[in-house]
Formats: C-alpha cells, sequence, structure tokens
C-alpha cells in the first residue's frame, strides 16, 4: 500500500504583499523566519502507526510541490484553519483519481461536518486510538465518513514519531511533542477543548529518546517542544530537563510567565540548552486580560510582566513575546504602545497577531453575535489578516497597524541595540560561573 501524508501550504506572514516584501527585504526577521518554521509530529505519529510493509511519502507543500498524478492508495491530510481551503482543493484534485482522501487535524476536528463534504473520511481528535482502526476498514473496502477519539490518548503509549520521513528536509527546526491538554481556558483558542484541560504527558524517557533519534538524523537541527505550554508541570519539567541537560542540545519551547519566580528553574532551563522560549503576553491593556482566561490568570501576573522579562532574560533566556491586536479597548494607539513595549524590555522576538475569530472559541460565538466576524475563506486566518470588525479601529487600520508594529520591533537599530543587552547578560553570566 502506498500512503501520501500531506501537510497543505500556508501564509508564512499573511497574504498583504507588503507585509511579504518586508519578510524577504528585513535581515532582522531572519530571526523570527528561523524560530518560526517546521513541521509539526502530527504526520510523522501517524507514520510510525503505519505498517511496515506501507510505503510513505511525506509532503510538506510548503518546501515542496504534490504530484497529483502519483498513484496513492490513500492520502492522509492534516490542517489548521488556514490551511482548510487548499486541503479541499487537494482532496478534490486527488479524489477526481480515484484515490481515498482521509484528514485530521484542529479544524477538521472542530467542523467535521463541514469537512466531510470534502474528504473520504475525517479523524476527529488525537489519531492514536483510531488509525489502525481507519486503516483496517480501508484495506477492507468499509471506510467510514467520519472517525471520532472516544477517549484521551495516554501519551506514554505513543509511539515514536517516524523522524526518518524528516532525512531528505531542509527544517532547521524539528518539532517535539511532550506533552498535551492546558489548564488555561483562553477565549481566543480551542486547544483546550480539543485536547482537553488534563497535563497529559509522556515518560521522560520517551521524550529523550525521541530526541536521540531526532540528532541521529539531523545532527545540527534545534528541537522545539510543540507543547502549549512545556512548563506547566513544574515537578515534570525539572525532570525532563535534567535530562534534556545531559544531550548537549539547543531547543526552543513555549510557556507561561511563571517560571520567573522560580531562580532554580530558570539556571535549569538555561542549563538545558534552551535557546528562547514563546511566552503569551496576549495584550499590554490590562482590561483587554480581563475574561480572556477562565480564572484571569494573565490578568493576574499583568502587574509583573516588567519584572519577569528581566528575570528570565537576564538568565540568558531570550523572550519571544506574543501578542495580539483588535481586542475591543485596542485603538490605534496600541501599535507604537506595543512596539515601544517590546523595544524598551528588549525582548528577544516578539509576534504580533490580530485577533482572529477560529472556530469552535468563545470569542468568535461573541463576535458572531455582535455580527463582527467578516465573511472571509479559512485562508485568510494567518493570524496576521484581519477576519474582525475591531470595535475601535477599521479592519484595514489592523493590519496596517501590525505591519508597522513588525517593522519599528525589527529594524537595524533596535536589533543593535538588543544585541548589545544580550551580549552584557551573557558576560555577566560567564563571570557568575567562574
Amino acid at each position: 500500500m502506498k500512503i501520501a501524508l500531506v501537510s497543505p501550504r500556508s501564509a508564512f506572514l499573511g497574504r498583504n504583499a507588503e507585509f511579504n516584501d518586508f519578510l524577504k527585504q528585513s535581515p532582522e526577521m531572519e530571526f523570527y523566519r528561523q524560530y518560526w518554521s517546521g513541521l509539526g509530529s502530527g504526520l510523522l505519529v501517524i507514520g510510525a502507526l503505519t505498517r511496515k510493509d506501507a510505503e510513505i511519502e511525506l509532503i510538506d507543500e510548503n518546501i515542496e510541490d504534490i504530484d497529483f498524478n502519483q498513484d496513492y492508495d490513500l492520502v492522509a491530510i492534516t490542517a489548521m484553519t488556514q490551511q482548510a481551503t487548499r486541503a479541499y482543493e487537494i482532496a478534490r484534485r486527488f479524489r477526481e483519481n480515484k484515490t481515498k482522501v482521509v484528514l485530521g487535524g484542529i479544524h477538521a476536528s472542530v467542523l467535521p461536518e463541514e469537512a466531510k463534504l470534502h474528504v473520504d473520511s475525517v479523524v476527529v481528535g488525537e489519531a492514536e486510538n483510531l488509525w489502525q482502526i481507519l486503516l483496517d476498514d480501508f484495506r477492507h473496502n468499509r471506510l467510514s465518513s467520519v472517525y471520532t477519539s472516544q477517549r484521551e490518548v495516554d501519551l506514554k503509549e505513543s509511539p515514536i514519531p517516524n523522524y526518518e520521513l524528516l532525512e531528505e528536509k531542509p527544517y532547521r527546526i524539528v518539532w517535539v511533542q511532550a506533552t498535551r491538554g492546558c489548564p488555561h481556558d483562553c477565549s481566543f483558542c480551542c486547544a483546550s477543548r480539543v485536547y482537553g484541560f488534563k497535563y497529559r504527558h509522556k515518560s521522560i524517557d520517551q521524550v529523550i529518546e525521541e530526541i536521540k533519534k531526532i540528532r541521529s538524523i539531523k545532527k545540527h537541527a534545534v528541537i522545539g517542544f510543540a507543547d502549549d505550554n512545556l512548563l506547566c508541570d513544574k515537578n515534570y519539567c525539572r525532570h525532563l530537563l535534567e535530562k534534556v541537560a545531559d544531550l548537549r542540545i539547543r531547543w526552543i519551547g513555549q510557556s507561561d510567565i511563571s517560571i520567573a519566580y522560580d531562580n532554580s528553574l530558570l539556571e535549569l532551563i538555561k542549563k538545558s540548552g534552551c535557546v528562547a522560549l514563546f511566552i503569551g503576553f496576549e495584550s499590554i491593556i490590562e482590561d483587554n486580560l480581563r475574561g480572556l482566561d477562565s480564572s484571569n490568570w494573565k490578568l493576574k501576573h499583568f502587574k509583573d510582566y516588567v519584572a519577569s522579562i528581566s528575570k528570565i532574560q537576564s538568565n540568558g533566556i531570550g523572550i519571544i513575546g506574543t501578542f495580539i491586536v483588535g481586542f475591543d479597548n485596542d485603538d490605534n494607539s496600541v501599535f507604537d504602545k506595543l512596539a515601544n513595549f517590546i523595544i524598551d524590555n528588549r525582548l528577544a522576538g516578539a509576534q504580533i497577531a490580530a485577533l482572529t475569530p477560529f472556530p469552535h472559541t468563545k470569542i468568535r460565538a461573541a463576535l458572531l453575535k455582535e455580527s463582527r466576524v467578516i465573511d472571509t475563506p479559512w485562508d485568510n486566518y494567518t493570524l496576521y489578516d484581519a477576519n474582525i470588525k475591531p470595535n475601535k479601529m477599521s479592519s484595514q487600520e489592523l493590519e496596517e497597524g501590525i505591519l508597522h508594529t513588525f517593522k519599528k520591533v525589527y529594524s537595524s537599530g533596535v536589533a543593535i541595540e538588543k544585541s548589545k543587552y544580550f551580549r552584557n547578560v551573557f558576560f555577566e553570566l560567564r563571570k557568575k560561573g567562574e
């Protein structure tokens, strides 16, 4: 059996031509390009779950073309929301050739009724408990239109992803997933609703074996932890990072700001090879954080933003701050305020996104009630293109403001000052270590 595993193309920084020109021309954006790339591990897990006698081809349309004339028995596609439109096009092309197509991923999981209009079968939720059943049904010509995960996957039983499929791919980062689930029910995110609020994790030995496997295939790759919040369970992450430190790797991941309150953990994060952490600040306007998550967790930590940034980065851990603009309290002044915040706090990098009403999120439900969701195709859901009518600015001003902020933050002058700051940080850390 010949199976194609497909990741559809996506827009890296939106569909705006001016934004893409800036991306190509700005040397300062190299940092952003480098640490926001690669392929998630979902298709690689599918590859590991597939019988060894099957021939598997991995196709990432962001770096290679799809040959629709290839004779595949089965095509499996995974897609985020901005990839959904293209995923449906890919499915149509293959189905015209009588090839069976399966679609999974977060978009299909929250909109299975839409997805099944375009494919032969939809996988809803986590695939580990479903893929072998689906393959067996396919072999016996009884493929169901929908396969739904009925229980949370025990990650300790999840296989090592088939990283061999990446061997010929030019990725600088290879992503590992140690945990699933997130206790924060943020209004703009549906991850907790899809993967649960309970924090589940693989065994530490599993994660270490995955990293070793990656290093045997791509010796110089940076390891990216794809977890929504790798450092949420402090006890687990301590034991994991103690083992990771022995591997002498470089890694990036995602965290919340609470790590700033733990000196020994910060030292361990740095010692284990952390290059940078994505941290979700979401907004620098306090009122925007009110009610953003079910426990007002982010609002409670707002007062500590500046001190926490200083504490984390003084330990040699660069912060890539993630921010959202377009909340109801944002007007046109927010863009310069945000740029100044990022520059003044010398953040190693920043991701500035437009508030996006993703399917199955609380923010989408609220904005739909107010008739403020613009009727745009799914491929406009890039995080950088406007899909809402903001409260205190126009949709065009939202897009233009994001580009304005990127240009201020990723300028040569800011890059020089930031380099001086981190040189001093590393000099002080070396002095302490002597």
